[in-house]
């Protein structure tokens, strides 16, 4: 098994959002890129489904869906020649209790307004939080640190209960989470999105698109893993990645085979989830030991269901009527949400527990939508054909608020450029799309760049 070295700039391993975007960002300043990717395409959260019954092939996004109308969305896909369009989320909701049938009564709509206003007002006083964690200030706010659920009464916010428990869904416990990461996800963006920018999409209605166009101009090794990293610590010029790469032979009959390769690289980008697992191949040292293995996530699945009998245009949501912040059963279907298909709906599982097995997933599936049945009243809700599932777990990587107050995230961003090796991903930010290409950019302007730069002198 022959080894054949490709030498470039940087190696990103996880072809994710993150790891995408920065080949893009690097390639456009003409430094030489390689992709280490597990999975057999480019855009983590980002997957597409092309059902085979629909003749005009239509695609059907089931993770990534609509993007927040920001400068640097619109600029990446028009450097890819790939069309927006905007997108108004304006379908009818409807809050019941998957397990009960009851439905939730809507607060009034003027409470829901004045505590939005009372929350943007609490953003306005945490502008460091708009990119990243590195700027965090020392000490850290307590009010970041303290659970949501506190902050919530502390400042008259249970006018935003049901809004929140809609657009916090995937993320677990959020009322238990330390304030700092409900604000990084509903950040000043992310509400000029839903309340103002409104949204866009690709014109061809597949978020793939892009990453479709950024395979033409990059060195991707998919379907690959990091079989071992060698020379971090070493004073020769280049980190060396031992790649494993899979791959279908196109003779007769198809034999897959396991081709090796290894990449020598001035610097490593790290754009995989940073959990010990996926991190072991690094050789860490006790220092990065410590400070990963400290990161705690829920888990967060996809899927799309063909099934007759659901409501046209609406979002039927999962809310537990009696718990006191609607956090549902868990684990268990958290919504279904329609697509440009009306057969065709999108489901979002979350689990707060353990990992979920396919069949198992699937199960939560099936007892949704009976859920749904009994909710509309009886037969006309078919069963469902489950088309397509996606497991986008680690769905959010945190640690405890005593973690925080404590230094967490300077000690993580002075691990930037140790060991010549570099961090990116939703785990520096958050899950939004334009928000990890932001924070991925600053890692690259502010740590990457200009080590490339010395390493050129």
């Amino acid at each position: 098994m022959s080894l054949s070295d490709l030498l470039v700039d940087t190696c990103i391993i996880g072809g994710g959002a993150a790891g995408a975007y920065a080949a893009y960002r690097l390639h456009q300043l003409n430094h030489t890129v390689a992709i280490v990717e597990r999975g057999p395409h480019l855009g983590g959260h980002t997957v597409t489904y092309r059902d085979p019954i629909l003749t005009n092939n239509q695609p059907i996004d089931y993770g990534v869906t609509w993007l927040q109308n920001l400068p640097v969305i619109r600029d990446a896909f028009a450097h890819y020649n790939v069309p927006l369009i905007k997108e108004k989320i304006d379908y009818a909701i409807d809050m019941f209790d998957f397990t009960t049938g009851k439905p939730l009564t809507p607060l009034p709509a003027n409470e829901t307004t004045a505590a939005l206003d009372r929350y943007s007002t609490l953003l306005d006083q945490h502008p460091y939080l708009a990119t990243g964690f590195e700027d965090l200030p020392d000490p850290v706010p307590d009010d970041l640190v303290a659970p949501f659920s506190h902050i919530m009464d502390k400042y008259h916010l249970g006018g935003l209960l049901d809004t929140f428990s809609s657009w916090l869904s995937g993320l677990g416990e959020w009322p238990d989470y330390p304030t700092l990461y409900v604000m990084k996800y509903v950040g000043t963006d992310y509400l000029a999105g839903r309340l103002q920018l409104g949204w866009v999409r690709p014109k061809s209605h597949d978020a793939s698109e892009m990453e479709q166009e950024l395979r033409q101009s990059q060195t991707l090794l998919f379907n690959s893993s990091v079989v071992q990293v060698d020379a971090r610590d070493c004073t020769v010029d280049r980190v060396v990645v031992d790649v494993a790469s899979t791959v279908d032979e196109t003779r007769r009959p198809i034999i897959t085979i396991t081709r090796r390769r290894r990449i020598r690289a001035k610097t490593l980008l790290f754009a995989a989830p940073p959990l010990p697992d996926n991190l072991e191949v690094l050789g860490l040292d006790e220092r990065e030991r410590a400070l990963f293995r400290q990161f705690k996530d829920p888990w967060f699945y996809t899927a799309l269901i063909r099934v007759d009998g659901f409501p046209d245009s609406t979002f039927l949501e999962n809310h537990g009527k009696d718990h006191p912040f609607h956090r549902p059963r868990l684990p268990a279907v958290l919504a279904f949400r329609p697509t440009d298909v009306s057969t065709i709906v999108r489901v979002t599982v979350g689990s707060t527990t353990r990992g979920l097995s396919e069949a198992e997933v699937e199960d939560c599936i099936r007892a949704g939508v009976d859920s749904v049945r009994r909710r509309l009243g009886g037969g006309n809700v078919s069963d469902p054909e489950i088309l397509a599932v996606r497991d986008h777990s680690p769905y959010t990587l945190t640690v405890s608020g005593a973690a925080i107050a404590a230094g967490f995230y300077w000690q993580l961003s002075a691990l930037q450029g140790h060991r010549r090796t570099y961090y990116t991903g939703a785990t520096f930010d958050t899950h939004h799309m334009p928000q990890v290409w932001v924070v991925t950019d600053q890692v690259l302007q502010r740590h990457l760049l200009p080590a490339l730069r010395g390493l050129r002198g």
